[in-house]
């Protein structure tokens, strides 16, 4: 889960399960350096989707986070939004406690649809209301080792350009209506190029062994460069430093 406060928030941008696993992971490590006690443990958008920055900034200039229709998704493992380039691999699963889908083998995509556009219109409406915090910290992560099994399977690609996350941080940022803060954690051969601008930090990451969750060395040690003396916290004027 990302990590909402009362003044503050630290939120995955996805693209994947992996930044919203190690913010989580970390959570009091972060609490403490922010100096925001109130911050908890909250579902958001990006938590648990696989969605390219490309994407990602798209959905964020729309305003609009799930499809309109089950007749948008294409079932994999998951549910594949291809309009919306999102791959919701924890949608419109397969699960033994539905055993008549299970034992047919076949997800009801009606009332998978239907599960999927209640949780996300929640989760958008939560998304929102991030506006009316002091400090929003995004986390950007492509570092997760099975998106190349993703990438097989619905065609997202792992890797992104520097030009890419500069995008999607102009797309958050207008969002938002200011300047918001952004951490991006990587391997050196999933980026190209090097991102720049006001409030990024760019972590390459050595790689790791885990299926998923990634280092958590590493991304403790992220966490503590980034939040050290916490020179990026908002100025009295409301803006990164």
């Amino acid at each position: 889960m990302s990590l909402v406060g009362r003044k503050a928030a630290v939120v995955s941008l996805g693209m994947s399960c992996q930044a919203t696993l190690q913010i989580d992971d970390h959570a009091d490590l972060i609490a403490r350096a922010i100096g925001d006690d109130t911050l908890k443990p909250s579902s958001m958008l990006f938590d648990n989707i696989v969605c390219h920055p490309r994407a990602a900034a798209r959905l964020l200039d729309a305003d609009s986070f799930y499809p309109a229709s089950k007749d948008e998704l294409a079932l994999f493992r998951g549910a594949l939004w291809g309009g919306g380039g999102v791959y919701f691999r924890h949608e419109c699963t397969l699960r033994k406690s539905r055993p008549i889908e299970y034992l047919r083998g076949k997800v009801d995509l009606e009332r998978g649809y239907r599960e999927l556009a209640g949780k996300f219109a929640h989760l958008a409406e939560k998304f929102r209301r991030l506006r009316e915090l002091e400090r929003l910290l995004f986390v950007i992560s492509n570092s997760q080792n099975d998106l190349t099994e993703y990438q097989a399977e619905v065609g997202i690609d792992p890797a992104m350009s520097a030009d890419d996350v500069v995008t999607l941080c102009a797309a958050c940022d207008r969002y938002f209506g200011r300047h918001c803060e952004y951490l991006v954690a990587t391997y050196e051969d999933r980026l190209t190029g090097a991102p720049q601008r006001p409030g990024l930090s760019v972590f390459k990451l050595a790689p790791d062994t885990s299926e998923w969750a990634g280092d958590h060395a590493q991304w403790r040690e992220i966490f503590t460069q980034y939040l050290r003396a916490d020179v990026h916290a908002p100025t009295r004027h409301g803006m990164p430093a």
